[in-house]
């Protein structure tokens, strides 16, 4: 049996343990949102580190050990409670009484979202003439620093923002001039557009489990950077999660091409005939959760072990990790996975 509440004056019915935020688009509701990410844990799992890193420039958590709050904007009312809730972290209860929509949330979600643009340019967004913009002439005359991401198009941040509404007076977004990495291979990180939501944190530590990105919160801010003063002394698997979840220009494929995102960033799921998850299992394999990497392998192909013998792996081919040094074996770890448990017999 679920759990029955209400929604904007409609009944639905949740699971239990899931959040208003899940229950709610689940019942076709929308909530505004950022910092959530169904594939990804709560920001609530995350905590802060000792030092994270821009560069070579250090940052250090304050004194106080103040941790991330969330984005603020999937806030709720909840009928009997005095103040408005994160929907996003706040479970569903029996004859619970949700409001998704009032003027006291139009006008918070307003001043959060004014909040995360303050960490990022903005400018197209309040112009009366950014519908069809080239985006690269200003009849304005803007600068280029103070407009918007480079995803302009299809950034997460400006479709939420385009619902929520942006504050009439709004702060101009002053550049930060922060560091900007573009002369490493696979992907662009550039924190001048970098909101602090912590997706990408969450995705390499909890999805792929390298803990390569770090945040801490300093001067009320939270910032977000490597765990090492280099992706490669941070651990970096240069997989490209993080980018694939990054709502807004911070973290940009080099070579994302028109089409299906996944398949541009994951070329290796790509190329393989049957599609298999082969980030999964590869990473559950670097954790040593060898069972949970031969179901993955299971799950796409019958006489799984046979076919890591004779597999081509055409995935290899694409493996994007080959622009940094080699391709990762892919189909010798299929293989080592489905004989870990000591058995040389297929499992269909």
């Amino acid at each position: 049996m679920g759990i029955k509440l209400i929604i904007d004056g409609t009944e639905i019915e949740a699971a239990e343990g899931q959040t208003i935020l899940e229950a709610s688009l689940g019942a076709g509701v929308y909530i505004p949102h950022l910092c959530y990410h169904p594939d990804l844990p709560s920001f609530k799992d995350v905590s802060p580190v000792d030092v994270c890193y821009q560069g070579l420039e250090q940052f250090h958590p304050d004194p106080l050990g103040k941790e991330y709050e969330g984005c603020g904007l999937c806030l709720v009312e909840i009928q009997d409670k005095t103040e408005p809730v994160l929907s996003c972290v706040t479970h569903v209860e029996k004859g619970m009484e949700v409001v998704t929509s009032s003027a006291q949330l139009d006008v918070l979600r307003k001043e959060n979202l004014a909040s995360l643009f303050s960490q990022h340019p903005h400018a197209c967004l309040t112009c009366a003439q950014k519908e069809g913009c080239s985006l690269t002439q200003c009849s304005t005359n803007v600068p280029e620093n103070e407009r918007c991401c480079p995803l302009f198009d299809v950034c997460e941040l400006r479709k939420v923002a385009e619902y929520v509404g942006i504050k009439e007076d709004i702060t101009r977004y002053v550049p930060q001039n922060l560091y900007c990495e573009e002369d490493k291979p696979l992907f662009i990180r550039d924190y001048n557009f970098c909101v602090g939501c912590l997706r990408c944190v969450r995705a390499c530590g909890d999805i792929v489990g390298a803990k390569a990105l770090g945040y801490v919160v300093n001067d009320e801010k939270v910032i977000v950077g490597t765990t090492g003063p280099s992706y490669d002394d941070a651990g970096c698997r240069f997989c490209g999660v993080c980018v694939e979840v990054c709502p807004t220009g911070a973290l940009r494929d080099k070579d994302l091409k028109p089409g299906d995102k996944k398949e541009a960033l994951i070329p290796c799921m790509g190329n393989c005939p049957v599609g298999m998850e082969i980030p999964s299992y590869v990473t559950a394999i670097a954790q040593g959760k060898y069972d949970e990497a031969r179901n993955i392998i299971k799950e796409s192909v019958p006489f799984a072990l046979s076919l890591g013998y004779i597999c081509p792996h055409p995935c290899e081919t694409e493996c994007r990790r080959g622009e940094l040094n080699q391709a990762v074996a892919i189909c010798h770890l299929k293989r080592f996975a489905l004989e870990a448990d000591g058995s040389k017999n297929d499992v269909h």
